[in-house]
């Protein structure tokens, strides 16, 4: 233990503990990077929240209002837990369901991992990625706390939002800035869709920026819009509480939630719809309490069968029986039966079998074999046999002397 203990302070100096988990926007998940506090944040100022189980390219289908919906994806990843990606057919019944008067969310640190369609469809060339800061601008503060250092709060900014508010989000996240049309885009595909009429301004989609570019954008779908975070911070449980975020996002639900609810993607983080029969199973009414009722009758049916956990018992060793004790026991019962003739007519007739297997035999063996047979014949039955005995005793004796011990087939 004291070994322990010195390993423990020798190598507790040296770690840094990381308050920061990667971003999932998931609503199940309650670390920093998760999206647990924007529902219950939601729920408290009435906003009706609903987690949406199917893929956004199906979002009409579950929502209880045609439009006026708000759907909120967030995370780095795929948008299906298979890993399907966004198809051009796909984005087609999306963008129609966005068109309707819906608006979709999407929160990303990872903009060039966007679904192929979504970008070819939605953001213009004029917009691109800005330069990534320098290393010493990036470098995230730390706080000393007795000789060891832990990870603080990633570095912040200010990003003034346009309709009234500042978002704070991390500083060394990810922007686009507007620059002028570099010429003739690549040639569109035949699988491609159409790119949607834009404003004649894209720098009017920005919302939210800095002195490195905008951070959040609003781009028009048709009486829909696609709004665009470049944050992992603002609107996740770390970030949610800090500056103007929960207003900032609270005023663009306001504007854009119109007797619809906020949706958030629970698909992609595998919390949907059944994608196998077990989970489908696993998905029906009442299957986790019959899953548990069976786990509580298989511990105790484990319990009971298994001998290694009753209670100890002590180790008697048991003694083997002979054949000494056999042959008294009958002894005994015959005896008490008053059976000698029984008992001399068996070792007789041993007798005579041994002797009929020789071609010649003593006279002594007939004159001592008459004699058990007159014995058996008179059936007496005395209780204390002393005649018996020996007659036996003779005709064993007579046995081993003449013809041994042997046994006959």
């Amino acid at each position: 233990m004291a070994l322990g203990v010195v390993i423990l302070a020798y190598s507790g100096s040296r770690l840094r503990v990381s308050y920061r988990t990667p971003l999932s926007g998931c609503a199940r998940d309650h670390g920093t990077g998760g999206a647990s506090g924007v529902v219950r944040w939601a729920d408290r100022i009435g906003i009706p929240v609903q987690l949406l189980e199917v893929p956004i390219w199906e979002a009409s289908q579950p929502l209880r209002a045609p439009a006026g919906n708000c759907v909120l994806t967030m995370g780095d990843g795929s948008w299906s837990p298979t890993g399907e990606d966004l198809e051009p057919a796909n984005w087609q019944s999306t963008r129609d369901w966005l068109s309707r008067g819906n608006t979709l969310i999407v929160v990303t640190t990872a903009p060039q991992a966007l679904p192929r369609a979504l970008r070819r469809g939605l953001i213009p060339s004029t917009l691109r990625e800005a330069a990534a800061e320098s290393a010493s601008l990036a470098a995230e503060s730390t706080s000393f706390i007795g000789q060891r250092s832990v990870d603080s709060r990633p570095e912040t900014a200010q990003a003034p939002v346009t309709t009234g508010g500042i978002l704070t989000v991390e500083r060394k996240g990810p922007r686009w800035i507007v620059s002028s049309p570099p010429g003739p885009g690549p040639v569109a595909s035949e699988t491609d869709p159409p790119p949607i009429a834009r404003d004649k301004d894209p720098a009017r989609w920005q919302l939210a920026g800095d002195q490195r570019g905008g951070v959040l954008f609003r781009i028009p779908v048709g009486q829909g819009a696609v709004y665009v975070l470049l944050d992992e911070f603002a609107w996740t449980n770390t970030g949610l509480d800090h500056g103007d975020n929960a207003r900032v996002l609270a005023e663009l639900l306001g504007r854009e939630i119109r007797g619809g609810v906020l949706a958030l993607d629970e698909y992609r983080h595998g919390h949907g719809r059944a994608e196998s029969f077990l989970t489908y199973l696993l998905n029906l009414p009442g299957s986790s309490a019959l899953m548990w009722l069976a786990a509580i009758w298989a511990m105790l049916y484990f319990h009971g069968r298994n001998v290694r956990l009753k209670p100890v018992e002590a180790y008697v060793e048991r003694e083997r029986r002979t054949a000494q004790e056999y042959v008294d026991a009958v002894a005994q019962l015959y005896e008490r039966a008053r059976a000698a003739p029984l008992v001399v007519e068996a070792v007789a007739r041993r007798l005579r079998q041994l002797s009929r297997s020789w071609a010649e035999h003593p006279p002594s063996v007939e004159v001592l074999l008459q004699s058990a047979e007159n014995y058996t014949k008179s059936e007496e039955r005395p209780a204390s046999p002393i005649a018996a005995i020996h007659l036996v005793q003779q005709l064993i004796q007579l046995r081993k002397r003449i013809y041994g011990t042997r046994t006959v087939s």
